[in-house]
């Protein structure tokens, strides 16, 4: 209750009281981060860490290159990767390691990221999502729908509940499980989202949800306005990456920036500073409570624009506009029993691929159709191509089957992925679903 309080306070912070607490928030975790991170006390040798906004900037490479050094919590790479692997294998989301929740995620870059929270450091995110979130009327009775779990996901506390539901569920399943739980809150990427309101326009899902969380892809204007109509409620995002919760919904659906929780920059192209209502080059974040694996200059190659108008809630935390980016496609297959085609999220096609090899430095997947799939590696001269691509092959074949599908034809060919609108787009769908426009 105390964290809740706080965090209530700290809401009503002004620009100008932002600005310190930030700062102030920032040096004390640049000092935590020098006195127990190997990494970071080579890392900033002969800076002033004072000068926190002026200190060498990090990325998820060197993060994963150095994860040994740079966790405080004294765990090294290989039992964390260990770790992470064997929890994907037997989907036991509850497992910890060392009492500490850690997982694996594709993040928004799509490559191998890594994210280590301690109990004090879940429970502080619980806080911030009772105190900040938008709620329904009553208890929350959530539907978590992701392709992975972890112990700092459930909430069962003063009345409040959160149930796990796993994407790669048959749908069939799916609207038994929703159908049982009847949640008033039901929170899942916006391509999940929009497949459950094509299910209930079409009669064969039963729930009456208040209010929808849109979360781990960019939601579209045009989706979230679908969404609503179909569900007769209103959705809410959150923006969050593997390093850091970045941004929440208020009650009036402006996606403000956890000013309280992370620390946001936004450059352009000569590292000026980037005006409200134009979007970035360079987005870095500074996470100001997560210890265990800090994050501080960290490069996203997110592109976001900040809006101009202030919230009509009266908050003086940013508000994002648009969020450029994270926009994968779902793949669609045939189901083995011949009732219909069956979706394939790219997160799994992503991690199939990531998981092959260290030496895949760039990648793309297109499905050309339901049937045919092309992938595309960016990969040394000297790395060992043929058994790269057999474990790529397989390990998207595994995925189809997973689903229920028929197993696609899988070329794998050397080369750099296509870039569109200056953003890599890694898993591609080249055909078009009937009825899609």
């Amino acid at each position: 209750m105390y964290d809740y309080a706080i965090i209530k306070h700290r809401s009503a912070m002004n620009a100008e009281q932002i600005r310190k607490y930030q700062l102030r928030k920032a040096r004390k975790m640049v000092r935590y981060a020098v006195a127990h991170s190997p990494f970071f006390k080579r890392y900033y040798q002969g800076h002033d860490i004072y000068d926190v906004w002026n200190l060498p900037t990090t990325n998820k490479k060197m993060l994963m290159d150095n994860l040994t050094d740079w966790n405080t919590v004294g765990l090294t790479k290989e039992e964390i990767l260990d770790f992470c692997l064997t929890v994907e294998r037997t989907r036991d989301f509850s497992r910890r390691l060392r009492g500490l929740a850690v997982g694996m995620s594709s993040g928004t870059s799509g490559n191998k990221g890594v994210e280590i929270a301690t109990r004090r450091e879940e429970n502080l995110l619980r806080a911030y999502i009772l105190a900040k979130f938008p709620r329904p009327a009553g208890k929350i009775n959530m539907a978590f729908i992701l392709r992975v779990s972890s112990p700092a996901f459930n909430i069962d506390t003063f009345g409040h509940r959160l149930t796990y539901i796993s994407q790669l569920s048959p749908m069939d399943e799916m609207r038994k499980k929703l159908e049982t739980l009847q949640p008033n809150v039901v929170a899942a990427p916006p391509s999940m989202l929009k497949i459950l309101a094509g299910e209930h326009a079409c009669g064969r899902l039963s729930i009456r949800p208040e209010m929808l969380i849109s979360y781990a892809e960019v939601l579209s204007p045009d989706v979230k306005e679908y969404l609503a109509n179909s569900f007769n409620c209103r959705v809410y995002e959150i923006y969050k990456a593997t390093e850091a919760g970045i941004a929440m919904s208020c009650k009036h659906g402006s996606l403000h920036i956890a000013e309280d929780l992370v620390v946001v920059e936004l450059f352009d192209r000569d590292g000026g500073a980037v005006p409200a209502g134009e979007p970035c080059h360079k987005m870095l974040v500074t996470n100001l409570v997560k210890r265990a694996l800090p994050i501080i200059r960290y490069e996203l190659n997110d592109v976001i624009t900040i809006r101009r108008e202030p919230c009509e809630c009266g908050s003086s935390f940013r508000v994002i506009e648009s969020i450029q980016g994270r926009a994968d496609d779902v793949f669609w297959a045939p189901k083995l029993d011949g009732s219909g085609y069956q979706f394939i999220f790219p997160d799994y096609i992503r991690r199939g691929i990531i998981t092959c090899s260290d030496d895949i430095r760039e990648y793309q997947a297109i499905q050309k159709d339901s049937l045919h799939v092309m992938v595309k590696l960016d990969i040394p001269d000297d790395a060992d191509f043929e058994r790269i691509s057999s474990c790529v092959v397989g390990s998207i074949q595994r995925v189809f089957a997973d689903y229920g599908c028929t197993k696609p034809d899988v070329d794998v060919v050397r080369g750099v992925p296509e870039y569109a609108g200056g953003k890599l787009i890694r898993v591609r769908r080249r055909f078009k679903m009937e009825g899609e426009s």
